[in-house]
């Protein structure tokens, strides 16, 4: 073989790729699946942010409370971004809105339906006090679990969207905590 023949092959075998085959690559790592325990977190994260948004929706046209209306109106506008992002990270991921690898669908439970429908029947300060009440669960429960994924999640993009999203999460929660105790509801 004559050397400028093997020179040339030498060259291309050791020449850097080009930009667009690595940005196709790095697309491709993007997209690439998670593991089981981030997956769940992520559709278990969207599923209870898209109820929380719902049951502020409902709470921001019926409380009677100014301060509750104001802190339906909250959450609502803080969950939507972080659902945004949380959808984002699992389309990425090749997660599906109607389940994947295991995970619900995701959209609010049933459970989710049915306490917005006991709500719905509830009106004044009644209506008011069991919001609150559902928000300081739903937030104790998800503040749990995003510290557990960031504390554990394999995924390193799952574990810092966890991260960022919990002050957020844990000043909804002393929102709620504090009107709750100046409402009966904690």
């Amino acid at each position: 073989m004559p050397k400028s023949a093997l020179a040339l092959i030498l060259f291309v075998s050791v020449a850097p790729l080009p930009a667009n085959i690595i940005t196709i690559r790095s697309a491709l790592a993007d997209q690439a699946e998670l593991p089981g325990a981030d997956t769940q977190f992520l559709a278990k994260a969207i599923v209870s942010g898209k109820g929380e948004v719902e049951l502020g929706q409902l709470a921001a046209s019926r409380a009677t409370s100014p301060e509750v209306k104001q802190f339906a109106e909250h959450i609502v506008k803080d969950h939507t971004a972080m659902n945004a992002k949380l959808m984002e990270s699992a389309q990425r991921h090749k997660i599906k809105p109607e389940g994947t690898y295991g995970t619900p669908p995701l959209q609010p439970t049933r459970g989710s339906q049915m306490t917005k429908e006991q709500l719905e029947k509830l009106s004044g300060a009644e209506f008011d006090k069991a919001f609150i009440q559902r928000m300081i669960q739903d937030h104790e429960r998800d503040i749990a679990a995003f510290q557990e994924e960031a504390k554990n999640g394999k995924d390193s993009e799952t574990r810092d969207l966890a991260s960022s999203s919990l002050p957020t999460l844990q000043e909804h929660l002393k929102q709620a905590r504090s009107i709750g105790s100046r409402t009966g509801s904690s």
